[in-house]
């Protein structure tokens, strides 16, 4: 019965408790990057869902403003009520030109967070790049340390 060395047997466990970290390590990196990826896209459906909404607005309020301006030019009214009904219309195209404002100011903001989330999609992607070549290299040097073990 051939009897085993101590190290190399030490070893062995060492080696063997090394790969099963680093095959934890590889899954929990992955989770987490899996993660940051779903995150980004549920974030981006929310803010395209947003925009398409503010669209919609806007677009109604331009048909409204349309339909404004073909009820103004079709009006038949007296003098004295013309002055009571042009001051209401302004008013109504200054509240009209305030919202149109803000809604644009709003779609500039969420393009501009669109932006950042395809930055920040990138930056998740390069640090996944970056991440599989650690883990490559450090599986190669698993492999070197294999190579240099006495067969078993």
């Amino acid at each position: 019965m051939p009897m085993t060395d101590p190290i190399l047997t030490a070893l062995a466990q060492m080696e063997e408790r090394f790969v099963e970290r680093m095959g934890e390590w590889r899954r929990e990196i992955q989770l987490d990057i899996n993660g940051g990826f779903d995150a980004v896209h549920q974030r981006l459906d929310r803010l395209e869902q947003e925009y398409e909404m503010l669209n919609a607005g806007v677009a109604r309020l331009e048909a409204d403003v349309r339909t404004l301006k073909v009820d103004v030019a079709t009006l038949r009214v007296d003098v004295g009520t013309l002055k009571v009904d042009v001051a209401t219309l302004k008013v109504d195209v200054a509240t009209l030109k305030s919202d149109v404002a803000e809604l644009k100011s709003t779609v500039g903001r969420l393009d501009a967070r669109a932006e950042h989330d395809r930055s920040d999609r990138q930056d998740l992607g390069e640090q996944a790049v970056e991440c599989r070549r650690r883990l490559d290299d450090l599986e190669g040097r698993v492999q070197e340390i294999e190579g240099r073990l006495p067969p078993e």
